[in-house]
């Protein structure tokens, strides 16, 4: 195994074994996501509407467009909040996915309620949204995953620049610009490349080299049998 499989397998072990603490996680995301949905579930959300609660949302002017804009900008909030304590280093990549996944959920909770409440299906409403709460969860969890693999493949790429750097700090040799070691990196990346075509061509040429080398085998076994069953019938004659 090359050293730079060494550092991808490396790399790949870090990211599953360095997580945000559950707890850390969880303080988190209750402070930054859930409560101040909940203020906007009950404040201006269409569905909260009681006698013990007063419910803004008939109030607002153009309401179901104002209570969109709300959700999203909340969702911004939430994703910024949550970007603020990975930069802060209070949470790490995997934050995202969890942050992405749940303030979707909720406003697409919040926001799909908008039109479900407008239809006479009742007990049903609660069903559907229950549903699109799961489709926006799991659309929020990919999202989410797309995220962190960014933010994570970044990092990496930050580290790995910075421990060239260092390294040559160390041996006293010239330190390379930033630009000179990516483009290092490509060229590596398109030689990398070339030998990978090189090898799949060399595997299509000895497959091909095989199969055409059975087929002729095939070929001479069914004239075998041919001239074994015209000699069988002319030993059977005579």
């Amino acid at each position: 195994m090359s050293e730079i499989k060494n550092l991808d397998w490396n790399k790949t072990r870090e990211f599953d074994l360095e997580r945000t603490n559950v707890w850390i996680s969880f303080a988190f995301e209750i402070i930054g996501v859930v409560l101040p949905y909940v203020g906007i579930w009950i404040l201006i959300g269409s569905s909260w509407n009681t006698e013990k609660f007063h419910n803004y949302y008939n109030v607002l002017p153009v309401k179901e467009f104002l209570l969109t804009i709300i959700c999203i900008g909340y969702l911004i909030i939430a994703l910024g909040f949550n970007l603020i304590t990975y930069i802060l280093k209070w949470q790490k990549e995997d934050s995202f996915t969890f942050t992405t996944a749940i303030a979707l959920c909720l406003t697409g909770f919040v926001t799909n309620s908008i039109w479900i409440d407008k239809l006479s299906i009742g007990g049903f409403a609660i069903f559907l949204k229950l549903i699109f709460l799961v489709v926006f969860a799991l659309i929020g969890i990919f999202i989410g995953t797309l995220g962190t693999m960014f933010i994570r493949n970044f990092r990496f790429k930050i580290e790995e620049e910075d421990q060239i750097l260092l390294e040559a700090y160390k041996k006293g040799e010239e330190i390379p610009s930033i630009k000179k070691i990516r483009l290092e990196k490509a060229e590596k990346y398109r030689i990398k490349k070339e030998q990978e075509i090189e090898e799949l061509n060399r595997f299509k040429e000895e497959l091909n080299e095989k199969i055409a080398i059975e087929l002729k085998n095939k070929k001479n076994e069914k004239l075998d049998e041919k001239e074994n069953k015209k000699r069988n019938k002319k030993n059977n004659k005579k």
